[in-house]
């Protein structure tokens, strides 16, 4: 993390360094050396130049935004949090030293230490000179005798009453408890509900029930590609991410004996595949090609959180596609941005991929988000993106604003899909920092529901093989 100009202008330094080193790489000729050896040496350059934008990028932001307010995950993250206070509040290390009437170099030094050497009291006092106010939480032991107790303890990680009444409880307990619910109703709906959360979460029923402070549950996935959004709630997401994974993992363990095929990582390949086993290039019959190639894809449309996931085990793939989108292009983007994940180091065994936003710097600037986004519109777009993005802008005559007017006349033109063009146009808008995904929402077409489509091709291939009663009660919640 930079904390001051100096290490700012170091940093912009090696960056421009790096990026001069990678175009006389470019330039040389590598006789005899082994094409795998020059790629290996690009992309260490890119990935070096990479890591060093993306530091001076959240320098940048820190100093351009005007936050209202700093996220803390933990405790531990409080000194990191006083740092990006500082730097967002405009404060050099100088300024916050003269305030506190210290030396810039001891400032300096708290910081790179993330105040280790500092004691309470002078960390109040930092605190108090940057002139922010600390309100994180402190949670409570809090035993569950009761269903209400028992909602209040796991808001403190994330799960609120309305997700444990619509996702988590069979219907049938949601309507007792709607009602007058006596005491043995009561009693019998809390035990069922620590059953439930017992097997999603792993959490124990001395956990559940005593009075311990709950623990968020791990992550699905240990490598996950994004990052959450300043005014997104980390537990949630947390929380939500463990729940559909074990979906996922329910739905692996039931399509046990679905046939394991190669994904075509040719956009026109796999376009031809589809429409050569259904006749066309739609939402529904790429679901369908989906299962064939033995890819389970499980549709959510819960709001929030996480985006849409990719899940590997024992070498079986496993989509999660989550949209609040009404319009087919947008989930067919998805799910072909999801299948190129599926697809990728297939000898591997395992594979986690959970999506962020669009927008986030994350799926701007990886590689493997760029690679499958382009999968995405050039299988939509039946292998013409790129020359019809390049149409786009030249009608447009480069102007983003009259983009909104081009993109419809240009799908007319080549025959394509309106919503895929713009989809496309968003993602290639994206590298260059501009959000045009709300206007490529405003250019969608269609009057059909996307996570109906999914949910009905998800029950007409699904073998319904349950462990237990509360995994299909799960399911059916889910998709009803």
């Amino acid at each position: 993390m930079i904390t001051n100009e100096r290490q700012y202008k170091i940093t912009r330094s090696q960056a421009d360094r790096f990026k001069r080193a990678l175009t006389e790489f470019s330039l040389q000729k590598r006789e005899g050396v082994h094409p795998r050896l020059v790629q290996a040496e690009r992309e260490a350059l890119e990935s070096q130049i990479s890591d060093l934008e993306l530091e001076l990028a959240d320098f940048d932001s820190l100093k351009s935004q005007d936050l209202a307010m700093i996220s803390l995950d933990s405790f531990d993250g409080l000194a990191e949090g006083l740092i990006k206070a500082r730097i967002a509040s405009g404060l050099s290390q100088r300024d916050l030293a003269d305030r506190l009437g210290l030396k810039e170099q001891q400032i300096q030094r708290y910081e790179a230490d993330r105040y280790g050497s500092a004691s309470l009291q002078r960390v109040q006092e930092i605190a108090q000179a940057i002139g922010v106010r600390i309100q994180n939480e402190i949670m409570l032991p809090m035993p569950a005798v009761s269903f209400d107790s028992l909602v209040a303890k796991l808001r403190q990680v994330g799960l609120d009453r309305d997700f444990v009444l619509t996702r988590l409880l069979p219907s049938s307990d949601l309507a007792r408890l709607s009602g007058e619910a006596d005491v043995e109703d009561q009693s019998q709906i809390l035990q069922r509900t620590g059953e439930i959360l017992q097997r999603i979460f792993g959490w124990t029923r001395e956990n559940l029930f005593g009075p311990s402070v709950l623990q968020s549950p791990q992550l699905a996935a240990a490598h996950a590609r994004f990052k959450m959004p300043a005014n997104r709630s980390q537990k949630t997401t947390t929380a939500y991410t463990a729940y559909a994974h074990y979906l996922a993992l329910t739905v692996l363990r039931s399509c046990a004996d679905l046939p394991r095929r190669s994904i075509p990582l040719d956009p026109t390949v796999f376009r031809q595949a589809v429409i050569d086993a259904y006749g066309e290039f739609e939402l529904r019959s790429a679901l369908h090609y989906a299962w064939d190639l033995g890819v389970p894809v499980l549709p959510l449309r819960d709001r929030g959180t996480f985006h849409g996931a990719c899940w590997r085990y024992d070498h079986r793939n496993i989509v999660v596609l989550k949209q609040t989108s009404a319009f087919e292009a947008r989930w067919l983007f998805d799910l072909l941005h999801e299948l190129f994940h599926a697809g990728q180091e297939p000898e591997a065994a395992t594979l986690e991929v959970i999506e962020g936003d669009e927008t986030s710097a994350e799926r701007r600037n990886s590689d493997e988000e760029i690679a499958a986004s382009q999968f995405a519109g050039d299988a939509s777009l039946d292998g013409q993106a790129e020359e019809l993005a390049q149409a786009c802008v030249e009608a447009a005559r480069g102007s983003v604003q009259r983009l909104k007017v081009v993109v419809p006349q240009i799908a007319e033109d080549y025959d394509v899909s309106v919503g895929a063009l713009a989809n496309y146009m968003a993602f290639r808008l994206s590298w260059q920092g501009v959000n045009w995904w709300g206007a490529a929402a405003n250019l969608q077409t269609g009057d059909a529901d996307p996570w109906r489509i999914a949910r009905d091709v998800f029950l007409e291939r699904f073998t319904a093989k349950f462990e237990s009663e509360i995994d299909r009660s799960l399911l059916e919640r889910v998709l009803h």
